[in-house]
């Protein structure tokens, strides 16, 4: 995918800024949604659109620190987060933590792509979008990068999404293969 096809898919013109970007793509995955009558290709498509706009205008992520914490911690901004976690078969204790937070709602192992929903603490639906990132060949082997987005699928305001990732992490923490 490149930028302009990203933008395309969001309905968006050259000099979309951030907002725009978030704007358009909850207004979409809203209507889109499996869960809201829509299909899983055409809200994977817009998932990928956002997760590629998003990617395209941030710095490689931080060298990691040399001695990883012993749970893993969320880094969050207003509606992303990620997550830096031990290697090993993330894509399925990604998928075993979701079953735990929620319903699992759409899996693309090749994508690297896990979508949980789930009823909050304020009881508004939300959906949580887990993607793994490939590192840079430069990065540490030691860690895996996952990068997550929320968005409220019903009326209301969903949680603010580093408490939610930092309670996914928790599950995650507990889970084994």
């Amino acid at each position: 995918m490149n930028r302009e096809r990203a933008l395309r898919t969001l309905g968006l013109e050259k000099g979309a800024q951030p907002d725009d970007i978030n704007r358009a793509y909850r207004a979409l995955i809203r209507q889109a949604h499996p869960d809201a009558g829509g299909t899983t290709a055409v809200a994977a498509r817009i998932t990928e659109a956002y997760h590629w706009l998003q990617r395209a205008g941030t710095e490689p992520p931080p060298t990691p620190k040399p001695a990883p914490p012993p749970q893993p911690t969320p880094s969050a901004t207003d509606d992303a987060s990620v997550l830096l976690l031990p290697p090993g078969d993330v894509f399925a204790r990604l998928v075993e933590a979701g079953h735990q937070l929620g319903e699992v709602s759409y899996i693309d192992h090749d994508a690297g792509i896990v979508q949980i929903t789930f009823t909050a603490h304020n009881g508004v639906v939300c959906q949580l979008a887990a993607t793994i990132v490939p590192m840079p060949s430069r990065a540490r082997q030691a860690e895996a990068r996952v990068e997550f987005t929320l968005d409220p699928l019903a009326s209301g305001e969903a949680p603010p999404i580093d408490q939610v990732v930092a309670r996914f992490a928790r599950i995650f923490q507990r889970t084994s293969l």
